[in-house]
């Protein structure tokens, strides 16, 4: 039971937060820690951002403008990195 309770916790806050753009930590990892040690429930949440930006790529992507994502998107990225390293 526990297991459709998790999915169906990850499911709706994904599409929860797609119209949003932000949140789905914030719901999910709390959820993920009632059942997981907090450093899995991290770990878990990641993956589910990680797999809910590649739905909303597949999505959305093509129909995305092509200056916003260079100007903004590729310094995004860089910058991620420098952050996690520091």
């Amino acid at each position: 039971m526990e297991i459709v309770f998790i999915s169906l916790a990850a499911f709706f806050t994904a599409i929860l937060t797609f119209f949003s753009g932000f949140g789905l930590g914030t719901i999910l990892a709390p959820v993920f820690a009632i059942f997981f040690p907090i450093d899995i429930a991290i770990a878990l949440t990641g993956v589910v951002h990680f797999t809910n930006n590649l739905f909303k790529i597949t999505l959305v992507g093509r129909n995305a403008d092509k200056t916003v994502l260079l100007k903004f998107g590729i310094p995004a990225i860089l910058t991620s990195f420098i952050g996690a390293w520091l």
